[in-house]
């Protein structure tokens, strides 16, 4: 985060010069009235997040950055500065002016705050609803802009490649399978193939293994790269392939996994899988970064108390939504994210219908 202060002759003229230098987005840390040379000045101290350069190299590069590029201490540095984020935010929330909001956006709000929504979440929530434009949307029209929504589909995701990652237990090689029979019902010509890269795990490989044959689903294992080109070049006629990933120990990370299988320069898309369970979650996000276009699956559903975590992520990454799983069944426990399904679930915990 950038952090400066300015003075000026009037507030306007400050915030205006804030603006002008740390854009629309910036926070205001501080703000002071005093006297000098005999004339009343304002002082304001504010912040703004610059973007990840390093993130910017990675989504222009053809292939993903290597360990070798990234300074020492630099997750260190990342996790402390999260923490120094959270006690300026922290700290920022006793300020905020509660009245300037309608009955029924304080309402919603303080119920967030209550569900688990982090305290740099709620000033973002709080900026957005104080906002001139916020007067004339209403309450879940401006929450849903903060959580962005790519319904899974082959409108939105018309790539061949669908790999899907996520941590051991997060329920990815289920939520494939979902995806696939959701793919087939929406397109009935379409071929469909699973490549299993996490085939050293028995439970995941026999489920995965035993659905594929009983839908008339080719299935491959690919361990290393040349068993996945191999893989992939059987897969030529094929309409849709979905890769399940190993997942990733505590060290590594996704970009250096798709070099070693090879799947650094292919075209393909993402799908995040994650449980509101976590409790580390900006460390998953972090190892989980990639030069692919990114989705998130939020999986079961059903076992969590709360769902604070959606609104946390999708305010952390930016990433939409694409998909909601619950139950244990295979079929008609997946369904592709709309923005009411993900109001309903966080507000009145109803979860959707497959």
């Amino acid at each position: 985060m950038q952090v400066k202060t300015y003075i000026g002759n009037s507030t306007k003229e400050v915030m205006e010069a804030i603006k002008a230098e740390l854009g629309a987005d910036a926070v205001i840390l501080s703000s002071r009235e005093q006297e000098k040379d005999g004339r009343r000045v304002y002082e304001i101290t504010a912040g703004a997040e610059r973007p990840d350069q390093s993130a910017k190299q990675m989504n222009n590069a053809t292939q993903a950055p290597t360990a070798s590029n990234i300074p020492s201490g630099w997750d260190d540095w990342h996790k402390e500065w999260d923490r120094l984020k959270d006690h300026i935010y922290s700290l920022m929330q006793p300020a905020m002016h509660w009245d300037r909001l309608s009955p029924h956006q304080r309402i919603a709000l303080e119920y967030l705050q209550r569900e688990g929504v982090e305290s740099n979440v709620i000033v973002e929530c709080y900026k957005t609803l104080i906002s001139p434009k916020a007067a004339e949307l209403s309450m879940l029209k401006v929450l849903a802009s903060l959580v962005p929504v790519r319904s899974f589909s082959f409108v939105n995701y018309p790539q061949r490649i669908h790999i899907m990652v996520g941590p051991y237990g997060s329920g990815k090689t289920s939520t494939a399978l979902r995806m696939a029979f959701l793919r087939k019902q929406e397109r009935p010509q379409h071929n469909i193939a699973f490549i299993n890269a996490d085939s050293m795990r028995g439970n995941g490989r026999l489920v995965l293994r035993h659905w594929a044959d009983l839908s008339g689903f080719p299935y491959f294992e690919a361990p290393d790269k040349d068993a996945m080109y191999a893989a992939l070049s059987a897969c030529k006629e094929v309409n849709c392939i979905f890769i399940d990933m190993q997942g990733l120990a505590k060290n590594e990370k996704l970009d250096d996994k798709l070099r070693v299988l090879g799947l650094d320069t292919v075209q393909a898309n993402v799908h995040l899988t994650l449980s509101p369970h976590y409790s580390y979650l900006k460390e998953i996000l972090r190892r989980y970064q990639n030069p692919f276009p990114t989705s998130i699956c939020w999986t079961k559903l059903d076992e969590a108390e709360h769902y604070a975590e959606l609104i946390n992520v999708a305010v952390w990454t930016g990433l939409p939504i694409s998909a909601l799983s619950f139950g244990a069944e295979l079929q008609g426990t997946l369904a592709p994210s709309e923005e009411a399904q993900i109001w309903r679930l966080i507000l009145k915990h109803q979860l959707p219908k497959g």
